[in-house]
């Protein structure tokens, strides 16, 4: 779960990055929650906006990242790009990471570890 103070512009992300796509929106009395997940994952990210809390959240020292396979026919590369694209941070791209991966932040600057698949 990720705490959010934008939660329209952290779904637009995941969507037009990651092709997550909302599943499901919870109104609650005082926050809301968004479920959301790709076609083809099982896993789902959840994101909380505390109703009122429309500013950035201090990150807490235990959370390391998210990390997100490319689909079968993507190009690492690509999948990067168009994170970028997609608002996310230009953090560490995969020509500067040792192996078959690199990072984005989200419009909140969580990192999301965006892993090829293996050969």
């Amino acid at each position: 779960m990720l705490r959010t103070g934008s939660p329209e512009e952290m779904i637009k992300f995941y969507r037009e990055a990651f092709g997550f796509e909302l599943r499901e929106k919870k109104e609650m009395d005082t926050f809301t929650l968004y479920f959301l997940r790709a076609d083809d994952q099982t896993a789902e990210i959840e994101l909380t906006y505390n109703h009122g809390e429309d500013d950035k959240y201090e990150r807490g020292e235990g959370f390391g990242h998210i990390a997100i396979h490319t689909d079968e026919e993507q190009d690492l590369e690509e999948a990067y790009r168009e994170a970028v694209e997609a608002g996310g941070e230009d953090y560490r791209p995969p020509s500067e990471c040792p192996g078959n991966y690199g990072f984005v932040k989200d419009p909140e600057g969580y990192e999301v570890e965006i892993l090829g698949r293996s050969a």
